[in-house]
């Protein structure tokens, strides 16, 4: 694995970074029928005989009535739309929410730098920050150029959306009253011009900082350590209040878009001032935490010094004070895998080139730019209000990061079980355990090999993972039957994400309903309204909220969906699991440490009866 291989096109190549987008197949969009009879499948864990009973009822009600009508539209629709469900995902599951983006909305990952040789250590705080611009910008320059190379199956048969990397960038989700805007200032050489200069925040304070030299080359880590110094000679040096604007922007959406609003009116200078925060190409957060492990990190990432986070931007890079540093994204812009991409490009760009020669000089002597507003006593207020209202959001979700050693990705291959069916089935008996009921969970299925495609859900709990996790509970059996059910659960995971992948979920299908009822001025099916809907997940009630991160090192996590929920997420190693898992502090029923214990002991368990099954061949 190296980054020429993953990332650069080479030179003279005919392809370009978003050359095959518009030429994907359309999203597809599955028959009614079939959708309700997998959605029926998959609400057996759920309900007892007499309650499916009265689903049967309620869904063919629907098949025949307002359901079929309502899929005659969006057959319609789909003829002149690529792709069907997609402004449609972006507004109501997301640009409504009210919410504050931090911590309910972002994503965030802690970066394990120190595994590729950049050690976390108070002396790096400034450094790393330095080299991760650096960094950063070459990213940048990659879209800018459309020389990233566009994703792809490796024979090249399934071609990828790049799509959603031009909002990586210089782009912020702004407020609204109602609904929120996502708004992009990145434009590829050909589109034309685009800001190249990026955002600090240091102890509430903004500067701007340029990314490229007056030649076009970027600035050097030499260059960006200077940046760095005089920004905290500065702050530290003069030692006044925080301004407190940033706090601001982790309100709930509807009063930080009034409160943005009186601010871009109260001068011309913080109409320039919130330009440059929104059109700048990522931020750094230049945080004063010192988290000690990366639970901490992972922790301090999302809900650290809420002073030093401008929560609208696309991209953020968190540095602590000893070192250790985080990135996060906001998730209406791009999804958790551009996230991972770009993290992996960082930790693959500082393994190769190594640590900068900080003993050359910058390039040219460079000032940061201060970003002050204008205030009056109406944003005072605001501003000392969300003191109290930040300090609440800072203690609101618990992140665990751990790394199981038991085994890792090739046992499980070995046992020709897919990884991902693996951990999927283990949480699963996990959870069970720990609560003593089945948990509805999502799963992110990948549907960029469409038009303009994001996310289906796969739903995980099944009636063999069931099965499954029902033996686990017997002490008697023999350990060839429990092995068994485990590969059935395994398989029909596998299955049921094969065919999310396809576009045969149910999730996006009955939310497209949903919407066209809603953008009809129709009233909202009774169907949505069967206790078993939101009893298997339906409408946003998923208990476990899950993702594969892939097989590398790097790890992200968003909170949960639901206040008794968790997070689940994890990447699978050649003789490791590395699992962040989160949890709501206010809930009275969840505890993401006691979860992460049990999926431990679900593994090794796991392990104990597959190893025990002679009839399982290696």
């Amino acid at each position: 694995m190296n980054r020429d291989g993953i990332y650069h096109l080479p030179e003279g190549s005919k392809e370009t970074t978003f050359c095959y987008d518009d030429s994907l197949p359309a999203l597809p969009l599955p028959k009614l029928e079939h959708t309700l009879k997998r959605y029926l499948e998959s609400l057996k864990p759920f309900g007892t005989a007499e309650e499916l009973e009265a689903s049967k009822k309620v869904i063919e009600e629907f098949r025949t009535g307002i359901g079929g009508k309502l899929h005659a539209l969006l057959e319609e629709k789909a003829k002149h739309e690529k792709n069907w469900v997609a402004t449609w995902w972006e507004d109501y599951a997301y640009l409504t929410l009210r919410m504050p983006l931090i911590p309910y909305c972002v994503m965030a990952s802690p970066l394990l730098l120190e595994t590729v040789g950049l050690e976390d250590v108070p002396e790096n705080f400034l450094k790393s920050a330095a080299i991760c611009c650096t960094i950063n910008m070459q990213f940048w320059k990659l879209l800018r150029t459309e020389t990233l190379r566009p994703i792809a199956s490796n024979d090249k048969k399934i071609l990828f959306s790049s799509d959603l990397y031009k909002r990586l960038f210089n782009t912020v989700r702004a407020p609204g009253l109602e609904m929120d805007k996502i708004v992009s200032y990145f434009k590829t050489e050909k589109e034309g011009p685009c800001p190249s200069h990026l955002l600090v925040i240091y102890k509430g304070r903004m500067f701007k900082i340029e990314g490229l030299h007056e030649d076009g080359e970027i600035l050097s880590p030499q260059d960006f350590l200077l940046y760095f110094q005089q920004i905290q000679h500065k702050v530290d040096s003069e030692d006044t209040s925080i301004s407190g604007v940033p706090l601001l922007s982790n309100d709930d959406r509807t009063t930080w878009a009034r409160n943005r609003s009186h601010l871009i009116e109260l001068s011309e200078r913080n109409a320039e001032v919130m330009r440059d925060i929104e059109s700048s190409i990522s931020m750094f957060s230049m945080d004063t935490n010192e988290p000690s492990d990366y639970s901490e990190v992972a922790t301090r990432t999302l809900i650290g010094d809420m002073h030093s986070k401008w929560a609208d931007k696309s991209a953020t890079t968190v540095c602590f004070k000893n070192g250790k540093m985080g990135c996060m994204g906001e998730h209406s812009c791009y999804d958790g895998t551009i996230s991972i991409s770009m993290s992996l490009y960082a930790m693959l760009s500082i393994f190769e080139d190594g640590m900068p020669d900080w003993s050359i000089p910058p390039k040219r002597l460079v000032k940061p730019v201060e970003l002050v507003f204008d205030l009056d006593d109406e944003i005072r207020g605001e501003i000392e209000r969300m003191t109290e209202v930040a300090h609440k959001l800072q203690n609101s979700v618990c992140v665990t990061v751990d790394q199981f050693n038991g085994y890792g990705k090739e046992y499980m291959k070995s046992k020709k079980i897919h990884p991902d069916s693996w951990i999927q089935t283990a949480l699963l008996l996990a959870y069970y355990r720990l609560h003593g009921t089945f948990a509805p969970t999502y799963e992110t299925a990948m549907m960029r090999q469409y038009y303009k495609g994001r996310t289906e859900t796969c739903r995980s709990c099944s009636v063999d993972s069931v099965n499954f996790i029902e033996a686990m509970g017997s002490s008697k059996g023999p350990a060839g039957t429990k092995a068994k059910l485990f590969r059935t659960a395994a398989n029909r995971q596998t299955e049921l994400m094969n065919e999310a992948r396809k576009g045969n979920g149910v999730d996006r299908h009955l939310f497209g309903l949903w919407c066209m009822a809603y953008d009809q001025g129709l009233p909202i099916p009774e169907f949505y309204d069967d206790p078993l809907y939101s009893k298997s997940g339906g409408g946003g009630n998923f208990i476990l909220s899950t993702s594969t991160l892939g097989f590398t090192i790097n790890c992200g996590f968003v909170a949960p969906m639901c206040m008794d929920g968790y997070g689940c997420f994890y990447t699978m190693l050649g003789e490791n699991i590395w699992s962040i898992f989160t949890a709501y502090k206010d809930s009275e029923v969840t505890s993401c440490r006691k979860l992460q214990a049990e999926f431990h002991r679900a593994l090794e368990d796991i392990r104990t009866v597959m190893d025990a099954d002679v009839g399982t061949k290696l």
